[in-house]
């Protein structure tokens, strides 16, 4: 069977990351394994992978980046055609009539526009919840997958000493771009001086107005923006807690990660996060009171807090792998109409 996967973006994230993972991984379960996305992400592809370099990253109707992607398509021919994310799905269903196999696309968030999912075949979401107003005959969900980690889990008084924090006092870390989106300036608002201290990791361009906003509160010394962090997994090992106040997810990346590390999790109530954590750990999508009064219930009591999410660790340590996620859709892949086992 011969797999052809799609990616518009030209950014970093969960996405690219799913995108390259999945490509690897499927090496194993197809006989061949065709990526088509920018040329920025070549090198992270394992050799058996065949790459074409296409950068999608422009307008999703532009005719001459839909010829160039209906051509590359007709002449590998691949039987399975799996296109990441809406922008992919919706290009490969503008040209869905010129391009041969079985067209799959997959939904990693939920967002207000999904009618280009109706011409897929099959429709896969990154968590029930992506998926759950989607109207469509043939939906699958498979969960985000983390390869092990590899690089040096940190102790607290490390993180501590790099941060110039206080190793006695309860750290906390928020992971996400710097965006409207994830709604840090909810968490800033949120956060009082009795929680701790508080490490919010990632860039964007809120950076200015969340760094001004950590002035207006009073909270240096107890809030500050890292920036982008390459040991994100390393950290989460010397934290106490990790804490969402996103407006929307799938499932999120750092929440996997978060898992895998056993680092207790509190959230709003988004995709993913509301399929998996205790009730008592989920707040109302930006209710700024109500996290407050969350992140105060549970950073009283961080051993009862991690003691309450003790099966979930365990079930993340089954689910949350990348070779679960690659097997998985394998599965799929087996299972539609016209195609053989893999």
């Amino acid at each position: 069977m011969k797999v052809c996967q799609i990616m518009a973006g030209d950014e970093e994230g969960g996405l690219e990351n799913h995108f390259v993972e999945l490509s690897n991984g499927l090496l194993e379960h197809a006989d061949s394994v065709i990526a088509v996305g920018h040329a920025k992400y070549r090198e992270r592809f394992a050799p058996g992978v065949k790459f074409i370099a296409l950068d999608l990253s422009g307008g999703r109707r532009n005719p001459l980046l839909l010829v160039r992607l209906a051509l590359i398509l007709r002449r590998e021919a691949p039987d399975i055609v799996h296109a990441q994310a809406n922008k992919a799905v919706e290009m490969l269903a503008r040209i869905r009539a010129l391009v041969p196999g079985y067209h799959i696309g997959t939904i990693h968030n939920r967002k207000k526009s999904t009618g280009m999912f109706s011409h897929m075949r099959t429709v896969i979401g990154v968590s029930k919840g992506v998926v759950a107003n989607l109207n469509h005959p043939d939906l699958r969900v498979v969960y985000n997958g983390m390869k092990a980690y590899q690089g040096e889990a940190l102790g607290k008084a490390q993180l501590a000493s790099r941060f110039g924090l206080d190793p006695a006092v309860p750290i906390t870390l928020s992971v996400g771009r710097l965006v409207p989106t994830k709604a840090f300036d909810n968490l800033l608002n949120a956060w009082q001086p009795e929680h701790g201290q508080l490490i919010i990791v990632g860039d964007g361009p809120q950076r200015a107005s969340l760094e001004q906003l950590i002035v207006e509160r009073g909270l240096e010394g107890r809030a500050l923006l890292a920036g982008f962090c390459s040991d994100v997994r390393g950290m989460m090992s010397a934290a106490d807690l990790l804490v969402f106040a996103s407006h929307r997810e799938g499932f999120s990346y750092a929440l996997a990660e978060a898992l895998l590390c056993r680092l207790p999790v509190l959230s709003t109530r988004v995709p993913g996060a509301e399929e998996v954590l205790p009730e008592q750990h989920l707040v109302p999508v930006n209710d700024v009171p109500a996290l407050s009064a969350a992140l105060t219930a549970v950073i009283a009591d961080l051993p009862a807090t991690a003691q309450a999410q003790d099966e979930l660790f365990a079930w993340a340590a089954k689910v949350l792998t990348v070779e679960h996620m690659v097997a998985d859709t394998a599965a799929i892949y087996q299972s539609v109409p016209g195609q053989s086992a893999l």
